[in-house]
Parts: structure tokens; sequence; C-alpha cells
């Protein structure tokens, strides 16, 4: 991995919590789609990165999630547990083939058939352990799993769009 993809990357963690903060923060959709676009890094984080740094990293993402938010931990419990998941992620949707050493996160390089399963993999897990802490009552399980779905798919829709505008890494 280069030092132009680092910073690159870099500054894209820093601009997405940045929209985060201060745009997406107090917009729902029928108050059940969230797009939590600050987690774009861990979906996006290069292949080779190591999964200690990720699993740091993202902890200091959703701790400062959780300061703006004032959510005292929820969102850096559910980056931590799906920076944990990546690898499994890349175990399950590894290709006959295997990965190419060169291969960066993006639809243009691994495709719809590979890039959607595994941006619903990791926007699913993040969204229903944040909902489901949130609710904190498994009375309210229905609901959580209504407003992690619609917003797993509401994500979808948004890192779509965002992949679509930028195919030309």
């Amino acid at each position: 991995m280069n030092v132009n993809v680092n910073f690159k990357w870099f500054f894209s963690v820093v601009f997405a919590i940045a929209i985060q903060v201060l745009f997406l923060r107090d917009i729902a959709i029928a108050n059940v789609a969230f797009c939590f676009i600050y987690i774009w890094f861990l979906v996006k984080a290069p292949m080779q990165t190591n999964t200690w740094i990720l699993l740091v990293g993202s902890m200091f993402v959703g701790w400062l999630i959780d300061i703006f938010y004032n959510t005292h931990g929820m969102h850096a419990f559910a980056c931590v547990l799906v920076a944990w998941l990546r690898p499994v992620y890349f175990r399950i949707l590894t290709p006959a083939n295997g990965y190419d050493e060169r291969s960066s996160i993006s639809l243009a390089e691994m495709k719809w058939l590979w890039f959607f399963p595994y941006l619903f993999l990791m926007l699913m897990s993040h969204h229903l352990l944040l909902f489901i802490l949130e609710a904190g009552d498994w009375t309210l399980l229905g609901f959580s799993l209504l407003k992690a779905l619609s917003s797993s798919l509401l994500g979808m829709a948004v890192f779509g769009i965002l992949e679509f505008f930028n195919r030309h890494e």
C-alpha cells in the first residue's frame, strides 16, 4: 500500500466524520433509516490493513462519533465489532482464485456481485448492534431490526452512489 493511498484514505476518514457530525447527525428517513457514512473508512480500508490497527482506529472513530452523538460508547463498540468481523467476511466472500494482493475494495474492481454482499454484511452488522444497544430492551427487537435493515439499505444506496462517482481509483 503506497503513501498516496494512505493519505487519501486518511483524508476521506476525516471528511466522512465531518459530514456525519455536521450534516447527517439529525437526518433520518421516517425515523427508521439513518445514514452512517462514517463507517465508510471500515468498508474501504485497504485489504492489507493490519486488524489491530483497524480495531484501534475503529475504537477512536467510534469514540469521536459517540462524543457528538452523546451515545456513551455504542458507536465505538459497533465499529470495533465490524473491524473484528471484517476478516471473517473476507474469508466468507473470498473468490475461488483468492484476492489479488493489489486489490482495493471498490465497486469498479470487485464488481457488484462481491461488493454489495460485503457492504451489506458490514453495514448490517454495525447497524444491528448499534440499534439493539440503543434500544436497551429486547421488546424493541423488531423495531431495531427494522431500523437496521432500512439503514443498511439506505447506506448501500449512498455508498453505491459514492462508488459510482469515485470510479477513477
